[in-house]
């Protein structure tokens, strides 16, 4: 690969309307030594390279002719390579976990390292915990994103050795009660702005019931850690039964899920559940109940896709009847291709995302996946009727 540093230079010289003798000057060098640089004649010794990327506010992968999007890309396939390392990989993860530190992207790279790195043995390394502490500490003081500053502190407190665990909950841990739509709502009480507090309740009592419905994830991930059959089929079938109570609706064979509606603002949690709720009917042998559910998830996932961008999702709740819920195409879904994104609509005009739809990510979890509740498909992965939901599925593509 040809090394274009020269053009690098160059370019950056002449965006920051310097010649170069003024580079040269600020490098205490000849103004022949840049020319030649930049004609590709000779290229800058390594102990110049700091000190141009300083002066240009790049980095040095830039310099050297690794774009910043090619890097992410590396960087993210990185990471979620951690749930395969093993303890033989101890450098290469203190490496990655460095480098992360000094991209930061906006905390992004240290929730996903917390994240991946539940899966991996070294998740109790002591000099990968110590390096993670170090980013730590800085993530929390820079990362302003709300939503990215619980999820890492959820993943990175799944992770912290026990002589630390208190003094990382002290510090950053919040009650529920403090979350902005809880004292939006109680602001707009306070000052009589009855409309605005309507609907600053409906989304906190929306996001808190979705909390309750999703419930604790890691339980269908692991079936070998706590999660029997029968406590499966507990978990879904009653947090199924408390979307159609709260919606006053009423489940049909055919329509178990939907109960024959359109698409509304439980549409990921009617899938989320569903699909798990299926996987539980194949292992306990209700095959036929399995089928039913499948099927109307898939419908109601065909029905949200055809959504035109920007439509509106409601819910017939009479807790929750002014709350609107925005569906928005999206081309990248969590790197999973095509998708809808759900946002809430806010009071100043702006939006706030709140979910993910990726049929992709669906299709390779029923398809392909083998651990957890998922390895309970087994039986009928390759019965016509599963392959042709699947096909179904992989139309929405």
């Amino acid at each position: 690969m040809t090394c274009k540093i020269g053009e690098k230079i160059r370019l950056l010289r002449t965006q920051n309307k310097m010649t170069q003798e003024q580079l040269a000057d600020r490098l205490g060098i000849s103004y022949q030594s840049v020319s030649r640089w930049e004609n590709g004649i000779t290229y800058p010794d390594i102990e110049f390279l700091p000190a141009i990327a300083k002066h240009f506010a790049v980095s040095l992968d830039y310099l050297l002719g690794q774009d910043d999007a090619e890097k992410l890309k590396q960087i993210k396939n990185k990471i979620r390579s951690i749930g395969d390392m093993t303890e033989n990989d101890e450098a290469e993860l203190i490496d990655l976990i460095r480098i992360c530190r000094r991209e930061q992207d906006d905390g992004k790279f240290f929730e996903s390292i917390c994240y991946s790195l539940r899966y991996s043995p070294l998740h109790r390394n002591p000099a990968v915990l110590d390096e993670l502490r170090k980013s730590k500490e800085i993530f929390f003081e820079t990362c302003s994103d709300a939503s990215i500053r619980s999820g890492a502190l959820k993943y990175y407190a799944c992770l912290e050795e026990d002589l630390h665990i208190d003094a990382l909950l002290a510090r950053h841990a919040t009650d529920t009660p403090t979350s902005k739509d809880y004292l939006l709502k109680e602001r707009y009480l306070f000052r009589d702005e009855f409309d605005r507090f309507d609907i600053a309740r409906q989304r906190y009592l929306h996001k808190q019931i979705s909390y309750l419905i999703d419930g604790d994830m890691e339980l269908w991930r692991d079936t070998s850690k706590l999660l029997t059959h029968e406590q499966a089929l507990f978990i879904y079938e009653t947090r199924i039964a408390w979307i159609h109570t709260l919606c006053q609706e009423a489940p049909t064979k055919d329509c178990p899920i939907t109960c024959g509606n359109e698409p509304d603002v439980f549409v990921n949690q009617r899938i989320f559940l569903g699909l798990r709720l299926a996987s539980t009917y194949v292992h306990i042998g209700e095959k036929e109940k399995a089928y039913a559910v499948i099927g109307d998830v898939v419908a109601l996932m065909e029905k949200l896709m055809a959504m035109p961008d920007g439509a509106e999702l409601h819910s017939d709740s009479p807790a929750l009847n002014t709350l609107k819920v925005i569906a928005k195409y999206e081309e990248n879904c969590m790197e999973m291709g095509r998708g809808k994104s759900l946002f809430y609509t806010i009071e100043n005009g702006d939006f706030e995302e709140i979910d993910v739809f990726a049929p992709k990510w669906e299709l390779e979890l029923l398809a392909t996946a083998e651990y957890g509740i998922w390895n309970w498909l087994k039986p009928i992965r390759k019965e016509e009727r599963f392959v042709e939901f699947m096909q179904r599925i992989e139309k929405l593509l």
